[in-house]
């Protein structure tokens, strides 16, 4: 009888792990314009919002129903917080693009899923930014490439490796910050963020 508990449990931590780590085919960002096609680009202005419209959760669950999810700083107003995050990423990773096309950036955050403390020590599961990108011509004002649906997706640490990137300093924060940075940088340029050093 106890084995069939144990195994009971087993199979309820499964299902619960599948779904804080999203589904088994995430959506896929299908960009209206072959960015490698257009003229390199810097960023001018970077306008991003986060609707408060957008459910947020502080259940600490495996599966919080909630478009934002955020314990990467101290309890407080998460809209701002969320907008913190998404703009540090978007400077990582813009900063160094010098094309001759002024741009100016439209974010809308849609979804900001990190981890709860139940899922980040025990089995880690998934970051999502989900957000809706517009790049318009900073000169003339014109829409270069129309607002469409990104979907930034990247494994989280959970267990060992969340109290390793602990003790090693590395937090959701820093995290989510890289993961918004390559995702921007892959919009604008068709690559990722070089690696540090």
């Amino acid at each position: 009888m106890k084995s069939i508990k144990i195994v009971f449990a087993a199979v309820v931590m499964l299902g619960l792990a599948a779904c804080s780590m999203g589904p088994f085919a995430p959506p896929q960002t299908v960009a209206p314009v072959d960015v490698t096609q257009l003229a390199p680009m810097r960023v001018a202005s970077v306008d991003v919002s986060v609707p408060e419209t957008l459910t947020v959760s502080e259940d600490n669950s495996y599966d919080p129903k909630a478009d934002i999810v955020w314990r990467g700083d101290p309890f407080g107003p998460r809209y701002p917080q969320v907008k913190a995050v998404v703009e540090a990423g978007i400077q990582a990773g813009t900063k160094d693009l010098d094309g001759n096309v002024p741009v100016d950036l439209v974010v809308v955050v849609q979804r900001f899923h990190s981890q709860t403390q139940k899922v980040r020590y025990s089995f880690g599961g998934k970051y999502e930014i989900y957000y809706d990108l517009e790049v318009r011509d900073a000169r003339s004002g014109e829409v270069i490439i129309p607002s469409y649906t990104v979907y930034a997706i990247a494994d989280a640490p959970g267990g060992d490796d969340a109290l390793v990137a602990d003790q090693e300093g590395r937090t959701e924060k820093d995290d989510n910050i890289a993961l918004m940075a390559d995702s921007i940088r892959a919009q604008l340029t068709g690559t990722v963020v070089a690696p540090a050093g």
